[in-house]
């Protein structure tokens, strides 16, 4: 690991400290659903920051088929590996939160559908890719990374396209409280960090995983 990539790690967990005691200790607790609504900070954050990392992946997969570079896939899958997490997370978070603000669990209105969705499209990546070898692999998970990212905008802009469902609009998120607000932008300084640092991280395993599948091969060839 790069001594920039430790510098990376140091200011990313830095500031997840720092987030995770201004949580708890500094913003001001949301007068209707009480301490639950702590749950905004990482369920919003881990929203946001998977459209970094789909986003990423939509580059590199553009750019693989541009310039046919195998760096280019690696760095792909390596950012949809970490957006699927994120993904995950939302999912996740969402409903607990859900349960105390809206009175259920989920609710089949528009950005949780689509987030779903999303979620699905990003598995099918990883299926797709399990289930080709080699040129066939890189170049048809580029055209599959491409196609499901189509699907974040839509994510993020589904109660305006649909003008109903129990999200608020995406300007909310600036009416908070100052201690809050400054809590939430933190966090999710923090969370994109934390994305970029693991796709790096991720992204040097597998062409670690690569190097040896290349040396591998050839020794298998020279007994052969």
């Amino acid at each position: 690991m790069g001594k920039s990539v430790k510098i990376l790690a140091v200011i990313t967990f830095v500031l997840l400290f720092c987030s995770i005691y201004l949580i708890f200790s500094y913003a001001q607790i949301e007068k209707t659903m009480l301490e639950v609504q702590k749950i905004f900070y990482f369920h919003v954050s881990s929203a946001l920051t998977l459209f970094v990392a789909f986003g990423i992946n939509f580059v590199f997969s553009i750019t693989y088929l541009i310039k046919r570079r195998s760096n280019a896939d690696l760095l792909a899958a390596s950012a949809a590996e970490i957006g699927l997490v994120f993904c995950t997370i939302t999912l996740l978070s969402g409903p607990i939160w859900a349960s105390t603000a809206w009175g259920t669990w989920w609710n089949w209105e528009p950005r949780l559908t689509t987030t779903l969705i999303l979620w699905l499209m990003y598995v099918g990546y990883f299926i797709l890719r399990s289930a080709l070898d080699g040129e066939n692999k890189k170049t048809f998970s580029a055209v599959f990374g491409i196609i499901a990212f189509l699907d974040a905008p839509i994510v993020y802009y589904a109660v305006d396209i649909w003008q109903e469902g129990l999200h608020p609009d995406r300007g909310t998120k600036w009416d908070l409280e100052t201690t809050m607000q400054h809590t939430w932008m933190l966090t999710l300084l923090a969370f994109v960090l934390l994305c970029v640092l693991l796709i790096i991280v991720q992204y040097k395993q597998k062409k670690s995983e690569e190097r040896y599948d290349i040396i591998r091969q050839k020794h298998l060839g020279k007994l052969l």
